[in-house]
This record gives structure tokens, C-alpha cells and sequence, in this order.
């Protein structure tokens, strides 16, 4: 089946999904496994299976590349996805990859690698954003949700890469992102996460966010507030998600969005592999159409791996802090600025 203007009223022009859509962003994992076991990361419980903690080969991250960025645009390159980027060696390589082609290169992480040699080979490949993680306000809570203990080496490696890059004349930004714990005390939270880290660390940005549930495999235990489930607009958004791994062997594996992680939801989510499909037969293809179907007529139930996430929930604004002024906290990111959740058009498609 195929969408038309007249089959369904969404922002953009994409709601005709011609085959010259600009994509604004694609979120390209380099490596699926991790060096750490977060409390609430589905990539520690109930982990991932061995076909997506692959590292992705540099060949087959330049055919990704040269498959989407000619025709499609894709002006941003976010080396991230569920996996450790830096767990990667050759990361620069990368990196380099996608200055080549005269694009941004965005990374997040958990930023125990980043320091020495690696980190300024990192800064000197051109990356142009680098976000840390770091969940959990003080020593004790960091190592509670993380299951390590690093809270002062990330801040240390915080400021050794904002020392680099002053040094190098880098224009890379730093960013800390950080979770509210409890729903109950988050005014105290934001103020400890501000207090311990955000004012103590040589970061450009920081941005505090309410907790998720990973498409329905992780319990939050401060679930957001069910008001009405609407589509999230990661469907129809400018954007691709591919995995390092895939499905049978294959590598390069698209994905509806981030959080379809971890079995079962990750290998059900597999809408197609760029290793062995042109971008036109997966992002166009029956499996891409259908889920847009599901989330036109609001039949989440439908499918497997969104029927249970709370990214479909109507609520408050999942941002609840940050000192960049111009975030806009209703505006899912990486899909611009013509993408704003409150404003998605909820009709239904004609039958």
C-alpha cells in the first residue's frame, strides 16, 4: 500500500514517501556490544543476542554511507545506535569516513575510553559532538545504575577532552546526558545532577531526561502517565537507525528507532539489511509501510515491539532539564524542526 496526501495528514511533505526524501539524520551503530551493564539498559538485561553485539566492518559502514548520503542528503552521521562506539579501536576511521563526505559526525557514549591518545585521535578525526552519559548524580548513585565505579574518571575525561579541544582548535561540542531516577524527587535530582556534575564539568551542553522503558523491556518503576497512546512519529520522521548486526549473519540492520533493544523486540524490529538492500527497499518496503500503517490508524497492539513503549504515551515533556537554550523540549531529536510531537496530526487513513 502506498501513502499519499490524500491517504494521511502528517508534517511534511515525506507524507508522500516519494523516493526524494531528504533525510536530516542517520543513526549508524559501529559497534552492538558495551562495556558496561547499566541497571536500565536492556543491552546488560536481558542483554543482546550475539547477532547484534557485532562490531560493523569499516567496508560495510562506507557502503551504508555511499547507499544513503549521495541521493538522500543525510547532512548528520550519529555514531551511536545501543552499542559502545568507542569499544571500536579503529573509531577514527569512522569518524574520517563521514568527514569525507562533508557531514557531521555526532557521538554518544559512555566516555570511559576517551581519554589519552584514543580521545585526542577521536577530536583530531573531526568528530563534531560528543555526548557523555553519565546516569546517576554522585559517586555512590552512578555506580548503583551503571555497575561501575567511574563517576570521577567520566568527569576527569569530561575535562581532558574540553582541555584538547581548546588546545586543537577543535569545534567539537560536549554534552552530558543524565536520567531522572525518581519521578517523585526530580526537582531534587536535577538540582544534585547540577550541583555534582553540570557545574563542576567543562561541558557546552547538559540535558536531564525522564526515564523510558526501551519499548517495554525494561520495568520503569516511574512509569510516564498514561493519558492517551499516539504515535511517537519515529515512522514517518527524516531518519534511519542501523544496527552493526542483523539478522541470519547479515550485518547493517535498520530498525524503526533506538529502543527496540534486546530480544525479543530487537530481532522483530528488523525492517531490512543495507550489507545486502538499497536504502529504497528498505525504507520504502512492505515492512517500513506497514509499521507506518500501525501508527496512522493507532494500532499500536499490532506490533510486537511498540505495543508496550512509553514513547507512546501523552505526557508532559520527556526533557525535563537542560541549560541549551535552543532545545525545544516537545521537539523529538534528530528530526528537525518540523517534527513536533504536540503538533502530530492524528488523523486516521481512509479505509
Amino acid at each position: 500500500m502506498s501513502y499519499n496526501t490524500k491517504d494521511i495528514k502528517i508534517p511534511w511533505e515525506f507524507s508522500k514517501f516519494d523516493k526524494n526524501v531528504k533525510l536530516q539524520r542517520a543513526v549508524i551503530e559501529v559497534f552492538g556490544g558495551c562495556n558496561y551493564t547499566c541497571q536500565m539498559c536492556p543491552q546488560s538485561d536481558p542483554g543482546r543476542g550475539k547477532d547484534f553485539t557485532r562490531k560493523m566492518p569499516l567496508d560495510t559502514f562506507k557502503k551504508v554511507l555511499d547507499k544513503i548520503v549521495p541521493k538522500f542528503g543525510t547532512p548528520q552521521i550519529n555514531l551511536e545506535g545501543s552499542g559502545e562506539p568507542t569499544m571500536a579501536k579503529d573509531l577514527p576511521e569512522y569518524i574520517k569516513e563521514v568527514k569525507k563526505r562533508g557531514l557531521k559526525c555526532f557521538m554518544y557514549c559512555n566516555g570511559a575510553r576517551l581519554n589519552g591518545k584514543f580521545m585526542r585521535d577521536v577530536i583530531d578525526a573531526g568528530i563534531d559532538f560528543v555526548r557523555f552519559s553519565m546516569i546517576g548524580y554522585d559517586k555512590e548513585q552512578y555506580k548503583k545504575w551503571m555497575n561501575i565505579d567511574n563517576f570521577e574518571l567520566i568527569k576527569s575525561n569530561i575535562d581532558e577532552m574540553s582541555d584538547y579541544i581548546r588546545e586543537s582548535k577543535s569545534n567539537c561540542e560536549i554534552s552530558t546526558y543524565h536520567l531522572v531516577l525518581d519521578n517523585n524527587k526530580e526537582k531534587e535530582i536535577i538540582d544534585l545532577y547540577k550541583k555534582n556534575i553540570i557545574e563542576k564539568v567543562k561541558a557546552d551542553k547538559s540535558y536531564i531526561w525522564r526515564m523510558h522503558n526501551w519499548s517495554g523491556n525494561y520495568d520503569n518503576k516511574n512509569p510516564r502517565e498514561v493519558k492517551k497512546k499516539t504515535s511517537c512519529g519515529r515512522p514517518f520522521a527524516p531518519e534511519i537507525t542501523v544496527r552493526a548486526g542483523g539478522l541470519d549473519g547479515k550485518t547493517a540492520s535498520v530498525v524503526p528507532c533506538c529502543q527496540t533493544l534486546g530480544p525479543p523486540n530487537e530481532a522483530k524490529s528488523v525492517l531490512g539489511h543495507l550489507d545486502t538492500q538499497s536504502f529504497e527497499e528498505v525504507y520504502f518496503g512492505d515492512k517500513y509501510t506497514k509499521l507506518r500503517e500501525a501508527h496512522t490508524l493507532n494500532k499500536y497492539e499490532e506490533v510486537d515491539y511498540c505495543k508496550n513503549c512509553d514513547f507512546l504515551y501523552q505526557s508532559e515533556e520527556v526533557l525535563a532539564w537542560t541549560n541549551d537554550k535552543t532545545a525545544k523540549l516537545n521537539n523529538m531529536l534528530g528530526t528537525g524542526d518540523d517534527f513536533i510531537l504536540t503538533d502530530y496530526n492524528k488523523d486516521r487513513m481512509e479505509k
